[in-house]
Protein backbone atom coordinates (compact mmCIF):
# COMPACT_ATOMS: atom_id res chain seq x y z
CA UNK A 1 0.00 0.00 0.00
CA UNK A 2 2.85 2.26 0.80
CA UNK A 3 4.36 1.33 -2.55
CA UNK A 4 1.17 2.31 -4.34
CA UNK A 5 1.13 5.72 -2.74
CA UNK A 6 4.80 6.14 -3.62
CA UNK A 7 4.10 5.37 -7.29
CA UNK A 8 1.26 7.93 -7.39
CA UNK A 9 3.49 10.50 -5.73
CA UNK A 10 6.25 9.85 -8.24
CA UNK A 11 3.73 10.18 -11.10
CA UNK A 12 2.56 13.49 -9.76
CA UNK A 13 6.10 14.71 -9.32
CA UNK A 14 6.86 13.67 -12.91
CA UNK A 15 3.75 15.55 -14.12
CA UNK A 16 4.86 18.61 -12.18
CA UNK A 17 8.29 18.40 -13.71
CA UNK A 18 6.75 18.12 -17.21
CA UNK A 19 4.29 20.98 -16.57
CA UNK A 20 6.38 23.77 -18.23
CA UNK A 21 6.70 21.74 -21.42
CA UNK A 22 2.96 21.07 -21.37
CA UNK A 23 2.16 24.69 -20.80
CA UNK A 24 4.54 25.68 -23.59
CA UNK A 25 2.91 23.17 -25.95
CA UNK A 26 -0.53 24.47 -25.07
CA UNK A 27 0.69 28.04 -25.58
CA UNK A 28 2.07 27.10 -29.00
CA UNK A 29 -1.21 25.47 -29.88
CA UNK A 30 -3.19 28.53 -28.68
CA UNK A 31 -0.89 30.85 -30.62
CA UNK A 32 -1.39 28.80 -33.79
CA UNK A 33 -5.11 28.83 -33.27
CA UNK A 34 -5.05 32.62 -32.61
CA UNK A 35 -3.00 33.22 -35.73
CA UNK A 36 -5.38 31.09 -37.74
CA UNK A 37 -8.26 33.04 -36.28
CA UNK A 38 -6.61 36.37 -37.16
CA UNK A 39 -6.00 35.20 -40.71
CA UNK A 40 -9.58 34.07 -40.96
CA UNK A 41 -10.84 37.37 -39.53
CA UNK A 42 -8.59 39.36 -41.86
CA UNK A 43 -9.76 37.35 -44.83
CA UNK A 44 -13.35 37.82 -43.73
CA UNK A 45 -12.78 41.58 -43.31
CA UNK A 46 -11.28 41.77 -46.79
CA UNK A 47 -14.28 39.93 -48.16
CA UNK A 48 -16.55 42.35 -46.29
CA UNK A 49 -14.57 45.35 -47.69
CA UNK A 50 -14.88 43.96 -51.20
CA UNK A 51 -18.61 43.43 -50.74
CA UNK A 52 -18.98 46.91 -49.19
CA UNK A 53 -17.01 48.55 -52.02
CA UNK A 54 -19.05 46.68 -54.60
CA UNK A 55 -22.29 47.67 -52.86
CA UNK A 56 -21.12 51.30 -52.46
CA UNK A 57 -20.28 51.43 -56.16
CA UNK A 58 -23.62 49.95 -57.04
CA UNK A 59 -25.32 52.37 -54.65
CA UNK A 60 -23.41 55.28 -56.20
CA UNK A 61 -24.55 54.22 -59.66
CA UNK A 62 -28.11 53.87 -58.43
CA UNK A 63 -27.93 57.23 -56.63
CA UNK A 64 -26.54 58.89 -59.78
CA UNK A 65 -29.27 57.32 -61.90
CA UNK A 66 -31.96 58.33 -59.40
CA UNK A 67 -30.59 61.91 -59.25
CA UNK A 68 -30.50 62.08 -63.04
CA UNK A 69 -34.02 60.69 -63.22
CA UNK A 70 -35.12 63.21 -60.59
CA UNK A 71 -33.61 66.08 -62.58
CA UNK A 72 -35.14 64.81 -65.79
CA UNK A 73 -38.58 64.44 -64.18
CA UNK A 74 -38.23 67.91 -62.62
CA UNK A 75 -37.25 69.46 -65.95
CA UNK A 76 -40.02 67.62 -67.77
CA UNK A 77 -42.58 68.69 -65.20
CA UNK A 78 -41.30 72.26 -65.44
CA UNK A 79 -41.44 72.04 -69.22
CA UNK A 80 -45.03 70.73 -69.12
CA UNK A 81 -45.95 73.41 -66.61
CA UNK A 82 -44.44 76.11 -68.78
CA UNK A 83 -46.04 74.73 -71.92
CA UNK A 84 -49.44 74.61 -70.19
CA UNK A 85 -48.94 78.27 -69.30
CA UNK A 86 -48.12 78.98 -72.94
CA UNK A 87 -51.23 77.07 -74.11
CA UNK A 88 -53.33 79.10 -71.68
CA UNK A 89 -51.88 82.29 -73.16
CA UNK A 90 -52.71 81.09 -76.67
CA UNK A 91 -56.27 80.25 -75.62
CA UNK A 92 -56.54 83.78 -74.23
CA UNK A 93 -55.70 85.13 -77.67
CA UNK A 94 -51.94 85.49 -77.97
CA UNK A 95 -50.20 85.08 -81.32
CA UNK A 96 -48.97 81.81 -82.83
CA UNK A 97 -45.62 80.27 -82.05
CA UNK A 98 -42.59 82.14 -83.45
CA UNK A 99 -39.46 80.33 -84.56
CA UNK A 100 -36.55 79.70 -82.14
CA UNK A 101 -33.35 81.58 -82.74
CA UNK A 102 -31.12 81.72 -79.68
CA UNK A 103 -28.68 79.40 -78.01
CA UNK A 104 -29.97 77.11 -75.28
CA UNK A 105 -31.51 78.74 -72.21
CA UNK A 106 -30.92 76.93 -68.90
CA UNK A 107 -33.73 76.56 -66.37
CA UNK A 108 -31.43 77.89 -63.63
CA UNK A 109 -28.11 79.73 -63.43
CA UNK A 110 -25.45 79.78 -60.76
CA UNK A 111 -25.45 82.94 -58.65
CA UNK A 112 -22.38 85.14 -58.61
CA UNK A 113 -20.05 84.62 -55.63
CA UNK A 114 -21.53 86.19 -52.52
CA UNK A 115 -19.79 89.44 -51.69
CA UNK A 116 -22.49 91.09 -49.62
CA UNK A 117 -24.61 94.11 -50.58
CA UNK A 118 -23.03 96.49 -53.07
CA UNK A 119 -21.89 99.79 -51.52
CA UNK A 120 -23.74 103.01 -52.36
CA UNK A 121 -22.50 104.79 -55.49
CA UNK A 122 -20.55 108.01 -55.08
CA UNK A 123 -22.09 111.39 -55.80
CA UNK A 124 -25.56 112.87 -55.55
CA UNK A 125 -28.70 110.85 -56.27
CA UNK A 126 -32.28 112.05 -56.49
CA UNK A 127 -34.94 109.69 -55.11
CA UNK A 128 -38.42 110.46 -56.48
CA UNK A 129 -41.54 109.70 -54.46
CA UNK A 130 -43.87 110.91 -57.23
CA UNK A 131 -43.91 111.49 -60.98
CA UNK A 132 -42.34 114.81 -61.96
CA UNK A 133 -44.50 114.93 -65.08
CA UNK A 134 -47.93 114.93 -63.47
CA UNK A 135 -47.35 114.85 -59.69
CA UNK A 136 -48.95 111.42 -59.15
CA UNK A 137 -47.46 109.47 -56.24
CA UNK A 138 -48.92 106.03 -57.08
CA UNK A 139 -46.60 103.94 -59.21
CA UNK A 140 -45.50 100.35 -59.85
CA UNK A 141 -41.87 99.24 -60.09
CA UNK A 142 -41.37 97.61 -63.52
CA UNK A 143 -37.58 97.31 -63.92
CA UNK A 144 -34.83 97.61 -61.33
CA UNK A 145 -31.78 98.10 -63.51
CA UNK A 146 -30.24 100.38 -66.08
CA UNK A 147 -27.95 99.22 -68.87
CA UNK A 148 -24.80 99.18 -66.73
CA UNK A 149 -25.96 95.90 -65.09
CA UNK A 150 -25.02 94.23 -68.41
CA UNK A 151 -21.42 95.50 -68.45
CA UNK A 152 -18.64 92.91 -68.61
CA UNK A 153 -17.03 94.24 -65.45
CA UNK A 154 -18.85 93.21 -62.24
CA UNK A 155 -20.75 96.09 -60.54
CA UNK A 156 -18.66 97.90 -57.95
CA UNK A 157 -21.58 99.82 -56.42
CA UNK A 158 -25.35 100.18 -56.71
CA UNK A 159 -25.28 102.62 -59.64
CA UNK A 160 -26.77 99.81 -61.78
CA UNK A 161 -30.09 100.35 -59.97
CA UNK A 162 -32.48 103.03 -61.28
CA UNK A 163 -35.80 101.48 -60.16
CA UNK A 164 -37.94 102.39 -63.16
CA UNK A 165 -41.61 102.76 -62.25
CA UNK A 166 -44.87 103.13 -64.17
CA UNK A 167 -46.79 106.25 -63.13
CA UNK A 168 -50.46 105.47 -62.42
CA UNK A 169 -51.37 108.99 -63.51
CA UNK A 170 -49.90 109.99 -66.85
CA UNK A 171 -48.49 106.52 -67.55
CA UNK A 172 -44.87 107.36 -68.31
CA UNK A 173 -42.12 105.11 -66.96
CA UNK A 174 -39.47 107.04 -65.03
CA UNK A 175 -36.32 106.35 -63.01
CA UNK A 176 -37.26 106.85 -59.38
CA UNK A 177 -33.52 106.90 -58.60
CA UNK A 178 -31.39 109.17 -60.80
CA UNK A 179 -27.96 110.83 -60.75
CA UNK A 180 -27.83 114.61 -60.24
CA UNK A 181 -25.21 117.30 -59.70
CA UNK A 182 -21.59 116.27 -60.13
CA UNK A 183 -22.54 112.62 -60.57
CA UNK A 184 -24.69 113.48 -63.60
CA UNK A 185 -22.07 115.85 -64.99
CA UNK A 186 -19.45 113.10 -64.78
CA UNK A 187 -21.70 110.77 -66.75
CA UNK A 188 -22.25 113.42 -69.42
CA UNK A 189 -18.55 114.29 -69.58
CA UNK A 190 -17.90 110.64 -70.44
CA UNK A 191 -21.03 110.41 -72.57
CA UNK A 192 -19.87 107.69 -75.03
CA UNK A 193 -18.93 105.28 -72.23
CA UNK A 194 -22.14 106.10 -70.36
CA UNK A 195 -24.32 105.10 -73.32
CA UNK A 196 -22.12 102.15 -74.33
CA UNK A 197 -20.19 103.57 -77.29
CA UNK A 198 -16.51 103.75 -78.17
CA UNK A 199 -14.99 107.07 -76.93
CA UNK A 200 -12.36 107.09 -79.71
CA UNK A 201 -14.99 106.64 -82.40
CA UNK A 202 -17.12 109.40 -80.85
CA UNK A 203 -14.17 111.81 -80.78
CA UNK A 204 -13.53 111.12 -84.47
CA UNK A 205 -17.13 111.95 -85.40
CA UNK A 206 -17.18 115.59 -86.44
CA UNK A 207 -20.82 116.05 -85.46
CA UNK A 208 -21.08 113.95 -82.30
CA UNK A 209 -17.69 114.64 -80.67
CA UNK A 210 -18.64 115.08 -76.99
CA UNK A 211 -15.25 116.26 -75.72
CA UNK A 212 -13.90 119.79 -75.15
CA UNK A 213 -12.15 121.22 -78.22
CA UNK A 214 -8.48 122.14 -78.33
CA UNK A 215 -7.14 124.93 -80.55
CA UNK A 216 -6.02 122.25 -82.98
CA UNK A 217 -9.53 120.76 -82.99
CA UNK A 218 -11.07 124.16 -83.73
CA UNK A 219 -8.67 124.73 -86.63
CA UNK A 220 -9.58 121.31 -88.04
CA UNK A 221 -13.31 122.05 -87.76
CA UNK A 222 -12.86 125.38 -89.52
CA UNK A 223 -11.05 123.66 -92.39
CA UNK A 224 -13.93 121.17 -92.71
CA UNK A 225 -16.50 123.97 -92.57
CA UNK A 226 -14.63 125.79 -95.33
CA UNK A 227 -14.76 122.60 -97.40
CA UNK A 228 -18.55 122.91 -97.63
CA UNK A 229 -21.46 120.53 -97.11
CA UNK A 230 -22.49 119.33 -100.56
CA UNK A 231 -19.29 117.71 -101.78
CA UNK A 232 -19.96 115.35 -104.69
CA UNK A 233 -18.34 111.93 -104.80
CA UNK A 234 -16.97 112.64 -108.28
CA UNK A 235 -15.06 115.74 -107.15
CA UNK A 236 -11.47 115.71 -105.99
CA UNK A 237 -11.74 114.68 -102.36
CA UNK A 238 -11.28 117.52 -99.92
CA UNK A 239 -11.69 117.87 -96.16
CA UNK A 240 -15.32 118.64 -95.31
CA UNK A 241 -18.09 117.87 -92.81
CA UNK A 242 -19.75 114.85 -94.38
CA UNK A 243 -21.73 114.34 -91.15
CA UNK A 244 -23.54 117.65 -91.70
CA UNK A 245 -24.60 116.51 -95.18
CA UNK A 246 -26.16 113.38 -93.67
CA UNK A 247 -27.77 115.44 -90.91
CA UNK A 248 -29.33 117.79 -93.48
CA UNK A 249 -30.90 114.85 -95.29
CA UNK A 250 -32.10 113.15 -92.09
CA UNK A 251 -33.68 116.30 -90.68
CA UNK A 252 -35.21 117.56 -93.93
CA UNK A 253 -38.31 115.50 -93.05
CA UNK A 254 -38.79 117.50 -89.84
CA UNK A 255 -38.60 120.80 -91.71
CA UNK A 256 -41.08 119.42 -94.27
CA UNK A 257 -43.47 118.32 -91.54
CA UNK A 258 -43.32 121.63 -89.65
CA UNK A 259 -43.75 123.64 -92.84
CA UNK A 260 -46.74 121.53 -93.82
CA UNK A 261 -48.57 121.52 -90.49
CA UNK A 262 -47.76 125.05 -89.28
CA UNK A 263 -47.43 128.54 -90.66
CA UNK A 264 -43.80 129.18 -89.74
CA UNK A 265 -43.19 132.17 -92.04
CA UNK A 266 -41.35 134.78 -90.04
CA UNK A 267 -41.71 132.72 -86.83
CA UNK A 268 -39.31 132.87 -83.91
CA UNK A 269 -38.01 129.32 -83.33
CA UNK A 270 -35.70 127.62 -80.86
CA UNK A 271 -33.98 124.29 -81.55
CA UNK A 272 -32.96 122.42 -78.37
CA UNK A 273 -30.26 119.73 -78.55
CA UNK A 274 -29.52 120.43 -82.17
CA UNK A 275 -26.79 118.32 -83.76
CA UNK A 276 -25.81 120.78 -86.48
CA UNK A 277 -28.55 123.42 -86.52
CA UNK A 278 -30.09 121.88 -89.63
CA UNK A 279 -33.75 122.24 -88.58
CA UNK A 280 -33.21 125.82 -87.42
CA UNK A 281 -31.31 126.64 -90.61
CA UNK A 282 -34.03 125.03 -92.74
CA UNK A 283 -36.71 127.14 -91.07
CA UNK A 284 -34.57 130.24 -91.51
CA UNK A 285 -33.69 129.53 -95.14
CA UNK A 286 -37.13 128.44 -96.36
CA UNK A 287 -39.49 130.49 -94.17
CA UNK A 288 -37.51 133.48 -92.99
CA UNK A 289 -37.73 132.37 -89.36
CA UNK A 290 -35.63 133.97 -86.64
CA UNK A 291 -33.82 131.09 -85.00
CA UNK A 292 -31.69 130.19 -81.99
CA UNK A 293 -30.01 126.93 -81.00
CA UNK A 294 -29.11 125.12 -77.77
CA UNK A 295 -26.37 122.48 -78.35
CA UNK A 296 -24.97 119.85 -75.98
CA UNK A 297 -21.36 119.64 -77.30
CA UNK A 298 -18.71 122.27 -78.09
CA UNK A 299 -18.23 120.79 -81.57
CA UNK A 300 -21.91 121.34 -82.38
CA UNK A 301 -21.86 124.93 -81.13
CA UNK A 302 -18.81 125.72 -83.27
CA UNK A 303 -20.46 124.22 -86.38
CA UNK A 304 -23.79 126.02 -85.89
CA UNK A 305 -22.19 129.40 -85.20
CA UNK A 306 -19.53 129.32 -87.93
CA UNK A 307 -21.36 127.35 -90.64
CA UNK A 308 -24.75 129.08 -90.39
CA UNK A 309 -24.09 132.14 -88.21
CA UNK A 310 -26.93 131.13 -85.88
CA UNK A 311 -27.02 132.34 -82.27
CA UNK A 312 -26.20 129.59 -79.76
CA UNK A 313 -26.55 129.29 -76.00
CA UNK A 314 -24.08 127.69 -73.63
CA UNK A 315 -24.16 123.90 -73.53
CA UNK A 316 -27.35 122.29 -72.22
CA UNK A 317 -27.46 121.33 -68.55
CA UNK A 318 -29.87 118.39 -68.28
CA UNK A 319 -29.99 118.66 -64.49
CA UNK A 320 -30.53 122.40 -64.04
CA UNK A 321 -32.15 123.04 -67.41
CA UNK A 322 -32.96 126.59 -68.44
CA UNK A 323 -33.64 128.47 -71.64
CA UNK A 324 -31.30 131.49 -71.55
CA UNK A 325 -32.94 133.54 -74.34
CA UNK A 326 -35.19 136.50 -73.62
CA UNK A 327 -38.83 136.69 -74.71
CA UNK A 328 -41.07 133.98 -76.10
CA UNK A 329 -40.93 131.73 -79.15
CA UNK A 330 -43.58 130.66 -81.64
CA UNK A 331 -42.01 127.22 -81.99
CA UNK A 332 -39.67 125.14 -79.83
CA UNK A 333 -38.09 122.04 -81.35
CA UNK A 334 -36.53 119.49 -78.96
CA UNK A 335 -34.49 116.43 -79.88
CA UNK A 336 -34.55 113.45 -77.45
CA UNK A 337 -34.99 115.77 -74.47
CA UNK A 338 -37.85 114.18 -72.53
CA UNK A 339 -35.93 110.90 -72.43
CA UNK A 340 -32.84 112.53 -70.89
CA UNK A 341 -34.04 115.46 -68.80
CA UNK A 342 -33.32 115.05 -65.08
CA UNK A 343 -36.04 117.34 -63.67
CA UNK A 344 -39.09 116.96 -65.87
CA UNK A 345 -41.16 119.53 -63.98
CA UNK A 346 -38.45 122.16 -64.41
CA UNK A 347 -38.22 121.41 -68.14
CA UNK A 348 -41.93 121.99 -68.70
CA UNK A 349 -41.85 125.11 -66.56
CA UNK A 350 -39.12 126.55 -68.83
CA UNK A 351 -41.09 125.61 -71.95
CA UNK A 352 -44.23 127.32 -70.68
CA UNK A 353 -42.24 130.42 -69.75
CA UNK A 354 -40.73 130.72 -73.27
CA UNK A 355 -43.60 129.72 -75.55
CA UNK A 356 -46.28 132.22 -76.48
CA UNK A 357 -49.87 131.08 -75.89
CA UNK A 358 -50.89 129.15 -78.97
CA UNK A 359 -47.24 128.44 -79.81
CA UNK A 360 -46.05 124.96 -80.67
CA UNK A 361 -43.74 122.32 -79.21
CA UNK A 362 -42.21 119.75 -81.55
CA UNK A 363 -40.56 116.70 -79.94
CA UNK A 364 -38.68 113.99 -81.81
CA UNK A 365 -36.44 110.98 -81.11
CA UNK A 366 -38.28 110.21 -77.87
CA UNK A 367 -37.79 106.66 -76.62
CA UNK A 368 -40.76 104.49 -77.63
CA UNK A 369 -41.12 101.47 -75.36
CA UNK A 370 -43.61 99.81 -77.73
CA UNK A 371 -40.95 99.65 -80.44
CA UNK A 372 -38.39 98.25 -77.99
CA UNK A 373 -40.78 95.47 -76.95
CA UNK A 374 -41.96 94.61 -80.47
CA UNK A 375 -38.58 94.70 -82.23
CA UNK A 376 -36.72 92.15 -80.14
CA UNK A 377 -34.60 94.68 -78.26
CA UNK A 378 -33.73 94.46 -74.57
CA UNK A 379 -35.50 97.06 -72.46
CA UNK A 380 -32.66 96.93 -69.90
CA UNK A 381 -30.11 97.55 -72.65
CA UNK A 382 -32.22 100.47 -73.94
CA UNK A 383 -32.33 102.18 -70.54
CA UNK A 384 -28.80 103.53 -70.21
CA UNK A 385 -27.84 105.40 -67.01
CA UNK A 386 -28.98 108.77 -68.43
CA UNK A 387 -32.19 107.53 -70.08
CA UNK A 388 -34.55 108.60 -67.32
CA UNK A 389 -38.02 108.52 -68.94
CA UNK A 390 -39.70 106.35 -71.54
CA UNK A 391 -43.16 106.39 -73.07
CA UNK A 392 -45.74 104.82 -75.26
CA UNK A 393 -47.89 106.96 -77.54
CA UNK A 394 -50.77 107.39 -75.08
CA UNK A 395 -48.57 108.24 -72.09
CA UNK A 396 -46.66 110.90 -74.03
CA UNK A 397 -49.95 112.53 -75.03
CA UNK A 398 -51.23 112.32 -71.45
CA UNK A 399 -47.99 113.83 -70.09
CA UNK A 400 -48.16 116.76 -72.49
CA UNK A 401 -51.81 117.46 -71.68
CA UNK A 402 -51.01 117.43 -67.96
CA UNK A 403 -48.49 120.20 -68.66
CA UNK A 404 -50.65 122.46 -70.83
CA UNK A 405 -50.01 121.05 -74.33
CA UNK A 406 -52.60 119.61 -76.74
CA UNK A 407 -51.19 117.07 -79.19
CA UNK A 408 -52.10 117.78 -82.82
CA UNK A 409 -49.86 115.21 -84.54
CA UNK A 410 -47.98 112.16 -83.26
CA UNK A 411 -46.16 109.46 -85.19
CA UNK A 412 -43.65 106.66 -84.73
CA UNK A 413 -40.58 107.11 -86.94
CA UNK A 414 -37.43 104.98 -86.99
CA UNK A 415 -38.38 103.34 -83.72
CA UNK A 416 -38.96 106.57 -81.79
CA UNK A 417 -41.80 109.02 -81.29
CA UNK A 418 -42.20 112.46 -82.86
CA UNK A 419 -44.97 114.74 -81.70
CA UNK A 420 -46.35 118.23 -82.43
CA UNK A 421 -48.37 119.91 -79.68
CA UNK A 422 -49.99 123.33 -79.18
CA UNK A 423 -49.42 125.26 -75.97
CA UNK A 424 -52.88 125.90 -74.51
CA UNK A 425 -51.93 126.52 -70.88
CA UNK A 426 -54.79 124.24 -69.82
CA UNK A 427 -53.34 121.51 -67.61
CA UNK A 428 -55.56 118.45 -67.34
CA UNK A 429 -54.80 114.90 -66.26
CA UNK A 430 -56.93 111.92 -67.20
CA UNK A 431 -55.22 109.03 -65.40
CA UNK A 432 -54.72 105.84 -67.33
CA UNK A 433 -57.40 103.24 -66.67
CA UNK A 434 -56.86 100.10 -64.60
CA UNK A 435 -56.90 98.01 -67.79
CA UNK A 436 -54.28 100.25 -69.44
CA UNK A 437 -52.15 100.14 -66.31
CA UNK A 438 -52.31 96.33 -66.06
CA UNK A 439 -51.52 95.97 -69.76
CA UNK A 440 -48.43 98.18 -69.45
CA UNK A 441 -47.24 96.41 -66.29
CA UNK A 442 -47.62 93.04 -68.03
CA UNK A 443 -45.74 94.36 -71.08
CA UNK A 444 -42.84 95.42 -68.86
CA UNK A 445 -42.88 92.06 -67.05
CA UNK A 446 -42.48 90.34 -70.41
CA UNK A 447 -39.86 92.84 -71.55
CA UNK A 448 -37.91 92.47 -68.32
CA UNK A 449 -38.01 88.65 -68.59
CA UNK A 450 -36.82 88.85 -72.19
CA UNK A 451 -33.95 91.16 -71.19
CA UNK A 452 -32.87 88.74 -68.43
CA UNK A 453 -32.96 85.69 -70.70
CA UNK A 454 -31.01 87.57 -73.37
CA UNK A 455 -28.29 88.64 -70.95
CA UNK A 456 -24.77 87.55 -72.00
CA UNK A 457 -23.75 84.27 -70.38
CA UNK A 458 -20.96 85.89 -68.36
CA UNK A 459 -23.40 88.20 -66.52
CA UNK A 460 -26.34 85.81 -66.01
CA UNK A 461 -25.29 85.09 -62.44
CA UNK A 462 -26.38 88.63 -61.53
CA UNK A 463 -29.97 87.56 -62.30
CA UNK A 464 -29.83 84.13 -60.58
CA UNK A 465 -32.62 84.88 -58.11
CA UNK A 466 -34.83 86.22 -60.94
CA UNK A 467 -34.00 83.57 -63.56
CA UNK A 468 -36.69 80.95 -62.84
CA UNK A 469 -39.41 83.59 -62.84
CA UNK A 470 -38.07 85.01 -66.13
CA UNK A 471 -38.16 81.53 -67.70
CA UNK A 472 -41.76 81.00 -66.59
CA UNK A 473 -42.92 84.40 -67.86
CA UNK A 474 -40.91 83.98 -71.04
CA UNK A 475 -42.46 80.64 -71.99
CA UNK A 476 -45.98 81.73 -71.07
CA UNK A 477 -45.60 84.85 -73.22
CA UNK A 478 -44.00 83.07 -76.17
CA UNK A 479 -40.74 84.93 -75.66
CA UNK A 480 -39.06 81.54 -75.20
CA UNK A 481 -40.18 78.13 -76.42
CA UNK A 482 -39.06 74.53 -76.59
CA UNK A 483 -37.74 73.22 -79.88
CA UNK A 484 -38.45 69.72 -81.26
CA UNK A 485 -35.81 68.23 -78.95
CA UNK A 486 -37.21 69.89 -75.84
CA UNK A 487 -34.46 72.53 -75.68
CA UNK A 488 -35.58 75.94 -74.45
CA UNK A 489 -34.62 78.85 -76.70
CA UNK A 490 -35.38 82.55 -77.19
CA UNK A 491 -37.94 83.09 -79.93
CA UNK A 492 -37.55 85.43 -82.87
CA UNK A 493 -39.34 88.76 -82.90
CA UNK A 494 -40.79 89.87 -86.20
CA UNK A 495 -40.80 93.54 -85.20
CA UNK A 496 -43.31 96.13 -86.27
CA UNK A 497 -43.38 98.84 -88.85
CA UNK A 498 -43.46 102.53 -88.12
CA UNK A 499 -46.89 103.98 -87.88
Amino acid sequence: MAASRMRRLITRLRDLLNLPATVQAMARQNHEELRSLRVALKSQAQRFDIIKARQSKQYGHIEHEVRGLHDEVRDRLLQYHLQLGRLASLIEGRTAEPQPYSARIPFTVEPRPAVGPLPPADGEWLELSRCQGCGTAEHTLVCEWNRSILADEPPQDDSTVSNFALCHGCGIVYATRRPVGERHRALMDDFPTTIGRDPAAAAADGLLNPFPLSDEDRARYRRMIAGGIFVSDHERRREHLSQVFRDRLENASHVELLGSLLDVHGARALEIRSRAGTIAHGLQRLYGATVSVMPIFESQRLIVEELYGIECSDLIDYDQFRIPFQGTFDLIVANHMLTHIVRLDRFFSELRAHLRPGGHLYLYNELDEAFVFSSGKSIVNSLNPVHLQTFDRASLMRLLKANGFEVTFIKRRSGSLLCLATYTGVRELSPLSADERDTRIAAYARGRAYAILRAPEQVRGRFADKWAQAVEIGVAAGIARFDAKGVLRIAKSEGTADG
